[in-house]
């Protein structure tokens, strides 16, 4: 796998060997399923949109469908997911 993010926290944006983009945490030292994109397109699509609604540039009703249409665990992934932070 390869880093290519943080969040803060000490957790790391992580791209498997497969494509998939998943949260690694620090803590427990471990890639979470529960947190995974399809691909790199899809989690920079989400990771962009999320970061302009956190900066008031979009709001969050404008982006939700599409986040849920998407349907990434990494974003609607109950109290993990960029979606629930926003909420």
């Amino acid at each position: 796998m390869w880093s290519i993010g943080a969040d803060g926290g000490g957790n790391y944006y992580v791209v498997l060997t497969s494509g998939r983009v998943a949260v690694w945490f620090h803590e427990e030292e471990v890639v979470e399923a529960g947190t995974q994109f399809d691909n790199l397109d899809v989690f920079l699509w989400s990771v962009v949109r999320y970061h302009a609604v956190r900066a008031g540039v979009l709001g969050l009703a404008a982006v939700e469908a599409d986040f849920r249409a998407l349907g990434q665990p990494g974003v609607l992934a109950p109290g993990l997911g960029l979606l629930a932070s926003l909420s």
